[in-house]
């Protein structure tokens, strides 16, 4: 400090005083970063915590297809084993239960519709043979193509069933056509013709 008009001599401050580029209580500019410190780190705070949660959410996506892709798994442990189970109930369900015994005493008409001598005794015979008890046969105006067996009575609707598949004439229809409670409209001799039963001819 060379001041002239400085009454006292000089010190160990003036020397320090003389060194010193800057006087005054001038303050350097703190930097940006510094002056936003706080609201830098918010920012950083949330970002991470964004990131923790996605990869917590990811996670748990994983996680959940690896169960159900992998069969050692105790969800698909379960869904292999109930599997089976289901498929045996539903099979179980599906058996048809076994078709009830025909009423055999219930008379039966038997109608010769094939044009062939004999073809309705033969019929008779063979379900005579098969249990039947009342049996007797007609013939039918006019020729026809395909067995059929009729029915009138609801009541009796099980029993023609019987006697169709019995005879291969297909599904029983309910008609009050023919006097008899059931009445088989064959068309030719049994055991030919895709019809079931056997027999010899009435003639």
């Amino acid at each position: 400090m060379a001041d002239t008009q400085y009454p006292y001599p000089p010190d160990r401050f003036d020397d320090e005083a003389d060194a010193a580029t800057f006087h005054g209580a001038h303050r350097a500019e703190e930097p940006f970063w510094r002056q936003n410190l706080i609201y830098l780190v918010i920012i950083a705070a949330a970002f991470v915590t964004l990131l923790v949660l996605l990869f917590l959410i990811g996670g748990m996506g994983r996680d959940g297809d690896d169960r159900a892709s992998d069969p050692t798994s105790p969800a698909a442990s379960e869904i292999t084993e109930e599997a089976p189970a289901e498929e045996e109930e539903g099979a179980e369900g599906e058996e048809e239960a076994p078709a009830p015994e025909p009423d055999r005493s219930i008379p039966v008409m038997v109608i010769n519709a094939g044009g062939i001598n004999g073809m309705a005794g033969a019929w008779r015979d063979s379900l005579e043979g098969s249990g039947w008890e009342q049996v007797s046969i007609g013939t039918a105006d006019n020729v026809q193509q395909e067995p059929v067996v009729f029915y009138r009575d609801e009541a009796d609707a099980e029993t023609a069933q019987a006697l169709a598949q019995e005879v291969g004439a297909g599904e029983a229809r309910q008609s009050d056509e023919y006097e008899s409670r059931i009445t088989f409209v064959a068309v030719t001799e049994p055991g030919s013709g895709g019809q079931e039963g056997e027999g010899g001819n009435d003639g």
